[in-house]
């Protein structure tokens, strides 16, 4: 942002508080504690976790790559009175500047979204949540878009809280295998969130889900590409792909070669039992 208070009018503030958007913005919303917000020599952005944590990032598909660049640490959570001020030699130029963003383990009340226009978000990606607030999310039904979101954060209700978002066009589950192999991306929750009519892209990461739940999956009338990575996956598990009109992408089985979730043979079995179908 331009802050005429740094060289050339060029600054880099943390902003807390209200945040003015005009309206017909389209509003990408990512929910975190932050804990840490560092800056470093080399162009890029992302959004970590702290290290150490045990607790995996609220969306994993943004991996983290140790830099060798010059980082400075700017703002700690708790001892917000020592963050040091900008420094134009470390931030660059507009284009230039590096930062990441360590998210904390304490959970996020989303109840705040309730406040906001209900057509405003677009892109909302939440991380470590109270459970009993993520229904708040339905109050964005009108404009949100994409959606990504860890269940076994979250409680119970929280495919039918996603089923309520029916304009949705991308939804990226995660699971968290530690957990009883991901306890909450099951059967049940594919078929609550099965009815979505606008979905053209899902992502499944982990879960425990079986045969029989991905053939909820046929309900889906516009779904385009679909994403699966977990463990114990089989060729046969797939046999319900042909009976979707508007699937034409199937990856994530050989994401990782011959560490990836499926043998590469079975792999080709899926590909010889879906020929109108990329699989990859």
């Amino acid at each position: 942002m331009e802050d005429a208070r740094e060289p050339h009018g060029w600054g880099h503030l943390l902003a807390i508080g209200v945040v003015e958007v005009p309206d017909g913005t389209a509003v990408d919303l990512s929910v975190y504690t932050v804990a840490e917000v560092s800056v470093s020599s080399r162009p890029g952005g992302m959004f970590t976790d702290l290290a150490g944590t045990e607790s995996p990032p609220a969306v994993p598909l943004r991996r983290r790559h140790r830099w060798r660049s010059r980082d400075r640490v700017t703002w700690q959570r708790g001892r917000p009175d020592s963050a040091l001020r900008n420094d134009r030699s470390i931030w660059g130029g507009p284009g230039d500047r590096s930062y990441s963003v360590a998210s904390g383990e304490e959970p996020v009340d989303l109840a705040f979204i309730r406040g906001l226009p209900a057509d405003s978000v677009f892109d909302l990606s939440v991380g470590r949540v109270d459970p009993d607030s993520f229904a708040a999310v339905a109050h964005l039904a009108p404009g949100l878009r994409r959606l990504d979101v860890y269940l076994d954060n979250l409680g119970d209700d929280a495919p039918s809280v996603i089923a309520n978002l029916t304009a949705l066009e991308s939804l990226a589950l995660f699971a968290d295998p530690a957990m009883d192999g991901g306890r909450r991306l099951d059967d049940h929750a594919l078929s609550v969130i099965a009815d979505l009519p606008a979905l053209e892209y899902l992502s499944l990461m982990d879960g425990s889900y079986t045969e029989h739940g991905l053939q909820h999956l046929t309900r889906l009338p516009k779904l385009r590409h679909l994403h699966i990575e977990r463990e114990g996956l089989t060729a046969p598990m797939f046999r319900f792909a042909a009976a979707m009109p508007a699937l034409n992408r199937l990856t994530g089985l050989d994401e990782f070669g011959d560490d990836g979730p499926m043998p590469l043979a079975e792999v080709d079995q899926v590909r010889a039992m879906l020929p109108r179908i990329i699989v990859g």
